[in-house]
């Protein structure tokens, strides 16, 4: 006997209690999945809980990750548990969060995505629970400099925050302190609700990652701004009509836009780039067979699968260490996780969290006033 067949009959021999779930592993073997990724599913199955589930709801950010949810992770989690209803939630979380929180002593979503900013005002909050490691077999191909800060929750995507450009109006800029050139009056957009420029500023005029240093320095050159937005969608469609030239962006969405035929480019500056981060997050009060089963669910988000096609589909870069990117796939948007550990900027956002409405005020008085 091959050595993947005696690898294949161990873990059927490991299910024999479970004809159900012995089943499904024997299906995957026969369609030719090797055993290395059907060991992954047959850990979940073992921790998932023979109790039927009746419903999960699943946060996700919007973009082409509700589409992955429903394709890839749905599937799996239907097989261990078939009668459960799982509904997949598209919202962003400035959005979603405040009802999440309003909510919570009748909660409805388990699972979540959620970015920096609000993982770390969840754990202010007390909202979130912690991972079972059990469940979570995928983890250990995360390296714990990216994890998520304080605890709780998983980090599972990524993408450089850089600036985004027309290529036909400006030559590629090369610093931060580019977008305060004299001849981008007026043809800067900037936002008032997510601050990562203001903290490459701070970094880019030795102030270390402060918003506020950051507010403080773009007043000299408020000028510049020539829109505030509030969607990455109409920031990439100012940028490719040429109402703004240059843009504070995130990689993913960059180079998403371009797909679609956006005059937009992206790079990363040489002060750097703010790491963004998809973090998922297990909410609190649910028994302990949607909490499983909300985290075998999530745990399909870090499965080589899942990590791959977004980076096809929506450009975000992969957190696994496992998953071998095709040099076809490495875009300006694109950020290794190696190049990630050594080179992007993972700023305090509790720290921010707790300075929202201060940070805010300080917007309006000296960029907006």
């Amino acid at each position: 006997m091959k050595p993947s067949d005696k690898e294949d009959s161990y873990l059927l021999d490991n299910f024999k209690t479970q004809p159900q779930r012995r089943d499904i592993l024997k299906s995957l073997l026969v369609l030719g999945v090797g055993s290395a990724s059907v060991m992954q599913f047959a850990n979940a199955l073992a921790t998932a809980t023979d109790a039927e589930v009746a419903k999960l709801v699943i946060l996700s950010q919007p973009g082409v990750l509700p589409k992955l949810c429903n394709d890839i992770s749905t599937p799996m989690i239907k097989k261990i548990s078939p009668k459960t209803e799982i509904e997949v939630i598209s919202s962003n979380n400035a959005a979603s969060y405040p009802r999440m929180l309003a909510q919570r002593s009748t909660p409805s979503i388990s699972g979540s995505m959620i970015n920096d900013l609000f993982a770390q005002r969840g754990i202010a909050d007390g909202m979130w629970d912690k991972f079972d490691p059990a469940i979570m077999t995928n983890l250990k191909n995360i390296p714990p400099e990216i994890m998520t800060p304080g605890g709780f929750g998983i980090i599972f995507l990524m993408t450089p925050f850089g600036i985004m450009y027309n290529p036909d109006r400006v030559e590629k800029p090369t610093s931060w302190l580019d977008l305060w050139n004299p001849k981008y009056a007026g043809r800067v957009s900037m936002w008032d609700a997510y601050f990562d420029a203001y903290i490459m500023a701070a970094i880019a005029t030795g102030k270390g990652p402060s918003v506020l240093e950051g507010i403080k320095a773009w007043s000299a050159h408020k000028k510049n701004i020539g829109a505030w937005v509030s969607s990455p969608i109409v920031e990439a469609d100012l940028v490719d009509r040429g109402e703004v030239w240059l843009a504070p962006h995130w990689g993913a969405w960059a180079e998403l836009a371009r797909s679609q035929g956006k005059k937009v480019a992206f790079t990363v500056p040489k002060e750097g780039a703010v790491q963004w981060g998809g973090h998922m997050q297990l909410s609190k009060g649910f028994s302990p067979e949607v909490s499983k089963l909300s985290q075998a669910y999530m745990n399909t988000w870090l499965s080589d699968e899942f990590q791959l096609e977004s980076l096809k589909q929506g450009f975000l870069s992969p957190v696994s260490k496992a998953v071998k990117v095709p040099d076809d796939l490495k875009r300006a948007g694109f950020i290794s996780v190696d190049d990630a550990i050594s080179k992007l900027i993972r700023p305090d956002f509790k720290e921010v969290g707790e300075q929202m409405p201060k940070i805010k005020a300080q917007i309006d008085r000296t960029l907006k006033g």
